[in-house]
């Protein structure tokens, strides 16, 4: 059994490409999915006119050499994160929550789901992060803004300068700067910057990861959605309720969340309760940070795709029997969330990581570690 190739996604790809997040969402954009657009440059590279030992603001870049990618994942490794066994009859599957940012431990899964995804035959994605025509999609949206967009930065130019002043002083590429000049994937990348300042970056990303293990072993990797989808759910490309917020009030909310360091502060939190797979935490802090700003939001970004996600997982499980599944852990949490969608179709889930994980396993029969659980 292979035990060390398909599950070191990164040493032979360690700087695929940046992953732009919504964060004018705040940490809803960290796990509950967004997959804004991915550039084909090198991930978390400083601007050129200012380098990490010129300013302090400029965070220190993703790992490039793929000797400490080897040696990290010659490591021993904890679960990280939550996973779930999903069963229906004959049909069995594996569920993860992840992080669309992360540390770069984290890309390496610990032994409970590095069993899940050995006997996996496939790997389901939200989307597929490394596909050619999804990125065009999704980089495609950001390049520029719709005409209501426009209007609102021309009649604000001051929004246009402190965005630019910002991106120059915290060391934002300036190629992708220019490159994704649509304003919220301006935000975006100010966002992302300021969260790699404490660490967290794009590179580390768990379903980018995924997508780049499962393609370098020759597992298939399945698109639960496409990128039209989430690009309509976070209003790029149509007039979803997420475009309608983009006024000068929310935008300047945003740059100051950043430069307030909130955004900062609730992203910590927010990978701080993934990598302990803290549920109830991170269910609370949902609840109190404000993330989601208003219901029409939590409709589009959340509700919407996880009633999707659900209609449609049951057919790809049945089609690949042991099939692995990693979607944002914000779909987990709250009223509707994919958990309780499953549920209502008849799935068993069984928590088998994270924080309550013994107490489901005292609840049911247990699980030998040596093989994959099969369907009884």
């Amino acid at each position: 059994m292979q035990r060390s190739a398909p599950l070191s996604p990164l040493p032979h790809h360690p700087a695929r490409g940046l992953r732009l997040l919504p964060q004018l969402l705040l940490g809803l954009a960290l796990l509950a999915g967004g997959h804004a657009a991915q550039a084909r440059t090198p991930a978390a590279a400083p601007a050129p006119q200012l380098a990490p030992a010129d300013n302090p603001s400029c965070p220190a870049p993703a790992v490039k050499d793929p000797a400490v990618y080897q040696a990290e994942s010659r490591k021993p490794h904890p679960d990280r994160g939550v996973l779930w066994q999903l069963r229906k009859g004959d049909t069995v599957a594996y569920l993860w929550g992840s992080i669309h940012v992360g540390q770069l431990p984290w890309i390496f899964p610990g032994p409970r789901t590095a069993q899940a995804l050995r006997g996996a035959p496939a790997i389901a994605l939200e989307l597929d992060p490394v596909d050619p025509a999804t990125l065009q999609a999704l980089t495609q949206a950001m390049r520029e803004d719709n005409d209501r967009q426009k209007l609102v930065m021309r009649q604000n130019p001051e929004l246009q300068t402190r965005m630019g002043r910002m991106a120059f002083e915290s060391c934002v590429d300036q190629s992708t700067w220019q490159t994704n000049a649509a304003t919220l994937a301006r935000l975006i990348a100010l966002g992302m910057q300021d969260m790699a300042r404490s660490g967290y970056h794009p590179a580390y990303g768990i379903d980018l990861n995924l997508a780049a293990m499962a393609h370098a072993v020759g597992k298939p990797v399945q698109a639960i959605e496409t990128a039209q989808e989430q690009l309509l759910a976070m209003g790029l490309g149509g007039d979803g309720v997420p475009a309608q917020l983009a006024t000068p009030d929310d935008i300047r909310k945003a740059l100051d969340d950043i430069d307030s360091g909130k955004n900062r502060q609730v992203a910590q939190k927010l990978a701080e309760y993934w990598e302990s797979g803290d549920l109830a935490a991170l269910e609370q802090l949902m609840q109190t940070c404000q993330c989601l700003g208003d219901v029409g939001m939590q409709a589009a970004l959340l509700d919407t795709r996880n009633q999707r996600m659900a209609e449609r997982l049951p057919a790809m499980m049945a089609a690949q029997p042991q099939l692995f599944i990693a979607v944002g852990l914000l779909h987990m949490v709250g009223d509707n969330n994919l958990l309780q969608l499953l549920q209502k179709q008849g799935f068993t889930v069984r928590q088998l990581t994270g924080k309550g994980a013994e107490a489901a396993a005292a609840a049911s029969s247990a699980v030998p570690a040596s093989t994959p659980a099969k369907a009884q």
